[in-house]
């Protein structure tokens, strides 16, 4: 008996789906923690960590989310940190100090890693401020991917880190571009 084309048609597609979109995006999800206002498309579970820092504004409280990338994944740590600034630090006008911001965190990551920067360029939230930038790390061998923004007081860094053979693969942006603030109307 001979196979009716929409049964082939119907294999074919879903083979291409299943390499297409294989286990490894399988685990994709919408990452939203509990009474924060974002959310974020992420690869897996992502770690809760914070860390208290003292700056010229004080003590402030970084809060950190990780994914460590399975062995499948190009990209092997996602990560989301914040910053809740006292209230009124940033106002909307003072564009130098909120400049200021990132440029002094793309430095400080790049002193942490003893990496060189690759480029940055404007990235904004819709009206609200935000930085993309790329560096280099471990001589060259390893690639840091991370957009940052500045919504009202609060300060999100998203970061992807990878190897630089991998550096061009599509699930770096998938995780930084996914990015939504939940704001208040």
């Amino acid at each position: 008996m001979p196979y009716k084309p929409y049964f082939i048609l119907f294999f074919l597609v879903n083979l291409f789906l299943g390499i297409r979109y294989g286990h490894a995006q399988a685990d994709w999800k919408i990452f939203s923690p509990e009474n924060q206002p974002y959310e974020v498309f992420a690869p897996g579970e992502m770690k809760y960590g914070e860390k208290n820092l003292l700056t010229d504004v004080g003590e402030i409280k970084v809060v950190t989310y990780m994914h460590e990338g399975a062995k499948s994944d190009p990209n092997f740590i996602y990560l989301i940190n914040y910053v809740d600034y006292p209230e009124g630090t940033f106002h909307p006008d003072s564009t130098e100090l909120i400049d200021d911001l990132f440029k002094i965190s793309i430095k400080t990551n790049l002193n942490d890693l003893k990496g060189e920067l690759v480029y940055s360029t404007s990235a904004n939230y819709g009206v609200y401020p935000g930085m993309l930038y790329r560096a280099t790390y471990n001589k060259g061998n390893a690639i840091i991917k991370s957009k940052m923004f500045l919504i009202g007081d609060r300060f999100y860094a998203l970061q992807v880190y990878t190897l630089s053979e991998k550096s061009l693969n599509p699930e770096m942006d998938r995780f930084l571009d996914s990015f939504k603030a939940k704001l208040k109307n």
